[in-house]
Order: C-alpha cells, then sequence, then structure tokens
C-alpha cells in the first residue's frame, strides 16, 4: 500500500510538471517586439495553457510608441510566473535620437523637433545629450528670482476654473522677456519653489513696465495657505526655456519659433557623435499593470529582470502646446511613473534600471500587494524613486480623534462619516522595497521623494541607497493629523540616505512620517547632509499626527536643522540613536499638547556649537508630556549644564573620529555606562557583493 501512495505522488508530480512546462519567447531588434510578445502569451494564456513563459530579450534600445499593458488575463502564477529577462544591454525607451544636426556656429548646433501623431511639435522639457541630461537655458543664470507682490484672480471659464496668479517682480529681474511672442512665453516655463511644493506654468504674460508676470493654473495658491509668493515667506522662482539664458556650454533651447531644438556643444564633443535623446513620443508611462481593483480581479505573478527604462514624459495638465503646468504640493504627489501599477499581485522587478525620465520611477497604487522592487537602479529622475498606495490624502476619518484611546486600532474607531474612499480591494501591503539604489532625483519636480509610502502598510524598505535629491528621503504615511491612518507596521531599516534638500527647499527630513503609524519601526538607517532652504532641514522627522513611530539605532549626521524633530503627534520613541552636527536645534517639537509625545532614551546628542533647543518646543517647557531616560549630551565647543529642566546627563561620549566620520565608540565612553548599544552602521546601505 505504501508504495501504491508514492507512486501515486510521483504520478501527480508528472503531470503537473508536464501542465507547466517552460515556454520561451525571443524577442529582438528587427524581430519580434516586445508588444508581439505579449500578445502571443496572451492568446496561448486564453486558450488555457498554464506554462511557465519566459520573455528572452535580446540587447538592443526598443523605441516604445504605447505602453506595454498587461491585464488579469496576462497573469502567471506562483509557480509559473511570465518572466521578461533581459539578455545583456536591454533598454525600452519613450525617447528619440534627434537627427539633422547642423552648425548654426558660436558653438551652437541645432537639429529639427520632431512632430507627433497630431503633426504638431513634439514638446519636452529634457533633452539627454550623450547620456548626460543637459541643461535647459534659464534665468537667472544663477540663483533665484523674488517677487514684490502677488495676487490672484478666480477665473471661470465654461465648465472649468482656473486661477490668474499675477506676481510683480523686484526691479528688472525678468526685462528679457520683453518682446517675446505668446508662443515664445507659453513655451518658456515659470518654475516657482514654496518652501515644501513646487509649480511649473506656461506664461501668460508679461507686462513690461510694470514688472509683472502672469501664469494659470488649476489649484488656487491662496486656498493652500502660502499667502503671498513672496522673499520672505523663502519662496523663490527662475524661468527655464528662455532664449536669453541661452549662453553656457551644455545648456539647450527649444526654439518654438524656428522649430529646432538649440544646443550648445561642451568642450571635445564632435557633431559628428553626438547622440541626443529627447522623450518626443510623449509616453509617461512604458509598462503599465492594470488589475480591475473594483472587482478584485488582478494582474499577477509577472517578473521583470535586467531591463531599463527610459525617456518618459512628466504627466499633468497638458496644455494644447504640450507644456505641462502643475502644482502638487508635496512629494509631486499627481506625477505617474515610467513604470505604473495599480490591481498588481506579486509583481517582481529585480536588477532593472530607470534612468533619465521626468517622473517617478515605480508607482503602485491601490489594489497592489506582495509586490518587489529589488536591487534596481534609479538614476536621473525627474521626479522621485517609487511611491506606494494612492494619492488621496485623509481618506478614512473618526469620531472624536482627540479623545479616543490611542490604543484601540483604527478599524475598531467610529467612523464620522464613510469612508472617502472604498478601501474594500484597495489594500497597499506586504510590498519589499530593497537593496536599490535611488540617486539625482527631482530634476524636473523638485517635490520628488526617494520612496514614499502613503496608504500603504506591512512594507519593508530596506538596505536602499538614496542621495542626490530635493525633498524628503523616505516619507511614510498620508494622514495629516490624528484621523485613521493604513500606514501602519512598515520597516524602513538599514538605508543610506545623503546629500538630501541641497538647500532649495523646506519643511522635509531624511525620513519623514505623517499620521498614525503604529509598528512602524526606522532603524538602522544612516541619515546625513539634510540641507534646507530654509526651515525644516531634518533628519528624523514625525510631521502632523505621528503616532506610534519607534525610531531605533539612527546615525544621524550633519543637518542644517534639528537632527529629531516633531511637529505633533503621539507615543513615539526615539531610542539609541546618535544625533551629530546638526546646525540651530538639535532636538525639538514645535507644537506642546495635553498628552504623551515622545519617548527619548538612550540617545547621544553631539554638536559643535549653538543651543540645544530652538523655539517653541515641548522638550524644554512641557517635560511632563516628554519622557527622557538616559541620554546623553555634548557640546564640543564647552556646554557644561543643560538648558530648561531636561533629564539627561553632559559628558563627551568619546567617538573615535567624529571630524573624519567614525561614530563609533571607544570602550571608556559614558554612554555605555547609560545603556547606549553600539550597532554596526556601515552595514546600512546597499548590500555588498
Amino acid at each position: 500500500m505504501k508504495y501504491l501512495k508514492i507512486s501515486v505522488v510521483f504520478a501527480l508530480a508528472a503531470i503537473a510538471a508536464d501542465a507547466l512546462e517552460a515556454r520561451e519567447i525571443k524577442v529582438a531588434p528587427g524581430s519580434l517586439t516586445p508588444h508581439a510578445a505579449l500578445l502571443k502569451i496572451r492568446e496561448a494564456k486564453k486558450s488555457g495553457d498554464a506554462s511557465q513563459w519566459t520573455v528572452r530579450v535580446k540587447p538592443g534600445v526598443y523605441e516604445f510608441d504605447e505602453p506595454l499593458v498587461f491585464t488579469p488575463e496576462d497573469s502567471g502564477s506562483p509557480s509559473a510566473p511570465v518572466k521578461w529577462v533581459g539578455e545583456g544591454k536591454v533598454v525600452f525607451s519613450g525617447g528619440r535620437v534627434l537627427k539633422g544636426w547642423r552648425d548654426d556656429g558660436d558653438g551652437v548646433w541645432s537639429a529639427p523637433i520632431p512632430r507627433g501623431k497630431d503633426g504638431k511639435l513634439a514638446f519636452f522639457e529634457s533633452l539627454y545629450v550623450n547620456g548626460r541630461r543637459a541643461d535647459r537655458a534659464r534665468l537667472p543664470l544663477e540663483g533665484k528670482f523674488t517677487v514684490k507682490s502677488w495676487k490672484e484672480q478666480v477665473l471661470v471659464e465654461g465648465s472649468v476654473t482656473n486661477y490668474l496668479e499675477e506676481t510683480v517682480l523686484n526691479g528688472n529681474a525678468c526685462d528679457a522677456l520683453a518682446g517675446l511672442s505668446k508662443s515664445e512665453l507659453a513655451a518658456a516655463q515659470w518654475r516657482v519653489f514654496v518652501k515644501w511644493a513646487y509649480g511649473s506654468y506656461p506664461i501668460e504674460s508679461y507686462d513690461a513696465a510694470t514688472k509683472a508676470v502672469a501664469v494659470k493654473g488649476r489649484v488656487s495658491v491662496a486656498r493652500w495657505g502660502w499667502g503671498k509668493w513672496d522673499a520672505d515667506r523663502h519662496n523663490y522662482f527662475y524661468i527655464e526655456n528662455v532664449k536669453a539664458g541661452f549662453t553656457r556650454k551644455g545648456q539647450w533651447f527649444y526654439d518654438v519659433t524656428e522649430g529646432r531644438v538649440k544646443y550648445r556643444a561642451l568642450s571635445g564633443e564632435k557633431i559628428s557623435s553626438i547622440e541626443a535623446i529627447a522623450p518626443t513620443s510623449g509616453l509617461v508611462s512604458l509598462v503599465k499593470f492594470s488589475g480591475d481593483v473594483e472587482k478584485g480581479d488582478f494582474v499577477h505573478d509577472i517578473h521583470f529582470e535586467n531591463i531599463s527604462f527610459t525617456a518618459t514624459r512628466t504627466g499633468g495638465d497638458s496644455l494644447e502646446n504640450g507644456v505641462v503646468r502643475q502644482y502638487q504640493h508635496q512629494a509631486a504627489r499627481a506625477t505617474l511613473a515610467s513604470v505604473m501599477g495599480e490591481g498588481a499581485h506579486r509583481v517582481r522587478f529585480e536588477r532593472c534600471k530607470v534612468f533619465n525620465t521626468e517622473n517617478y520611477a515605480f508607482r503602485f497604487e491601490d489594489g497592489c500587494v506582495s509586490n518587489a522592487i529589488v536591487s534596481c537602479e534609479i538614476v536621473d529622475a525627474g521626479a522621485g524613486g517609487i511611491w506606494l498606495g494612492n494619492d488621496k490624502s485623509n481618506i478614512l476619518k473618526y469620531a472624536n480623534p482627540e479623545t479616543r484611546d490611542i490604543k484601540d486600532p483604527p478599524w475598531n474607531r467610529p467612523l464620522k462619516t464613510e469612508p472617502l474612499v472604498d478601501t474594500s480591494f484597495r489594500a497597499v501591503r506586504f510590498n519589499v522595497i530593497d537593496n536599490n539604489l535611488i540617486t539625482r532625483c527631482g530634476r524636473v519636480n523638485p517635490e520628488g521623494v526617494g520612496v514614499v509610502l502613503t496608504h500603504a502598510a506591512d512594507t519593508r524598505v530596506t538596505h536602499n541607497e538614496i542621495s542626490d535629491l530635493y525633498y524628503t528621503g523616505i516619507s511614510v504615511g498620508w494622514t495629516w493629523g490624528y484621523w485613521g491612518s493604513y500606514a501602519q507596521r512598515n520597516e524602513i531599516s538599514f538605508n543610506r540616505i545623503t546629500d538630501i534638500g541641497k538647500g532649495e527647499m523646506a519643511d522635509m527630513g531624511g525620513v519623514y512620517t505623517l499620521g498614525a503609524s503604529y509598528g512602524t519601526v526606522i532603524t538602522n538607517n544612516v541619515i546625513m547632509d539634510i540641507n534646507s532652504i530654509s526651515y525644516g532641514g531634518w533628519g528624523m522627522y514625525n510631521d502632523e499626527g505621528s503616532e506610534g513611530v519607534l525610531w531605533q539605532n539612527n546615525l544621524v549626521v550633519n543637518t542644517s536643522t534639528d537632527s529629531y524633530h516633531q511637529h505633533f503627534g503621539r507615543s513615539n520613541s526615539v531610542v539609541n540613536c546618535i544625533m551629530a552636527n546638526a546646525r540651530g536645534g538639535k532636538i525639538c517639537i514645535s507644537r506642546t499638547e495635553d498628552h504623551h509625545q515622545v519617548t527619548f532614551e538612550r540617545n547621544i546628542v553631539y554638536w559643535p556649537s549653538g543651543p540645544l533647543y530652538v523655539g517653541w518646543n515641548a522638550f524644554k517647557n512641557n517635560t511632563a508630556k516628554v519622557r527622557m531616560n538616559n541620554n546623553l549630551f555634548w557640546c564640543s565647543s564647552g556646554l557644561t549644564e543643560l538648558n530648561g529642566n531636561t533629564i539627561g546627563f553632559v559628558g563627551d561620549p568619546l567617538f573615535v573620529d567624529p571630524k573624519n566620520g567614525n561614530w563609533r565608540l571607544k570602550e571608556n565612553s559614558p554612554a555605555l555606562k547609560l545603556g547606549f548599544k553600539p550597532w554596526d552602521y556601515t552595514l546600512s546601505g546597499r548590500r555588498r557583493e
């Protein structure tokens, strides 16, 4: 009888192996296209084929006119995923190589602007010359413009409401706009920076006599409380694609009058060997996973390996001439991505690369579960790196948020209203973002974030290297204040986050949290060189309504403001962290509240000079709501006692070599006696082979 059972098992295994027979398709330049391969697999699956399919993509650049769109019928299975494997250097591109270059003299080369399917000139904001993002002509050549005054007018145009913003400039900032035609003004882009937000508009008009620039958009600036767009509120702007700013080597200019792209060559470049690529297809996304979230019909089990994606356009409110106007007021929230997912399960990208784009690299929204982005590279992105979740803020609201029991999980609290978003099939959970390089982001929209988790839970963001961008490194949560939040139990660990802010934006952090986030652990990260234009160049940042977040074993070095900042929150903990060389204040809570706000224990706070506290903060004034235990404070210029009534100790922590970035402790460090537990911060960042 035993032998019979074994025979049956072997027979079933043979049937299963036969049913999942591996099948392959080869894609190659000049032969089968990626889109044709997708259709072949789709047809086979319609007839009941359950094989494990592998699409082997031969080296080459594949220029897309349409995105690859995967639907539920294209899905594999956990034991037989559909794989797309690049064999060598494989690039899926939304761009085209510009042809017909001529020498116009004075170091300027030009080529005709291609036309789109509609016959109009293809508009684009980026040009990549020999692999490098060329600098776009701009005014001023250095620095930014400021404004003298501002006003807003509401325009009801048919069924559309627009807002006309008129800004009077300081001095003779934009005299170069005088005399430009309407089409030249429309092709110029007014880029405004307002603390943590950014806007891009074509110019409606310029009045040389009054120094007034007018732009028009769908979003009211006044509505969002920015007040005046003036220098006192850290607001500034510059203008791109202005011929008067086309004066330097390496710059380019989109000349709408002549219908040509103009480029000033760098030393050593030759017109005979120039490769200039522009995203002329107009594609915002190259790959889409389109599950039916409403019906719970998901696209699943599709893997991409060793394939690159490039030259995608920014999305938004596209005007007739192709210019995109936008005002997104945080994290480039309306910007889409080169790879988009909705209703996607068990989709995996491994050893892939996204480069030279005008938007995010990856964006997975509602209904995306158990997906993975692993060992990929995101280099030179127009916005940010990876976005998980939708961009609808405060999607749940609860009764009496200020008096509720903080231990009561969100799903047990009484609803004040029905959920603002149907969440039945919309969960974004169990996704993995691991071992990726994310660098040089925000090159079109500086609001872009390295990794964004909005209404996403149970997500692991681990061992990533994030650097060289203008806004926050990693952002968790998308609920302002004490309302319900789905951003629970996320892990942010072993990441290395450096060179953030770059003195361009404000109110940001190396790692940023927003709203309730119970079970979220932010640990073993290195956060260095965070620089804002004004306030808000923070290392660890608990923003509005952050709750239940644990910060542990983080090294935070060289921030323009506090190493740790809490706007307002509840029951957060900062434990066993090293916070060094913050300028301005070092630790701060900017709103005092009548509940337990934060536990701060076994930390080392080290700085060369200046005060420990700045401004209105509960650390100094309301310690009954802040639990301080066994912290060590040391100012290397001679601090001898602590400000206020802070509970802590003063002493040199005895770092091995802080001037040269060695933050290990010597054996006789007083921090060890207070219970500080050293960890190996060199393990943060991408894993070493």
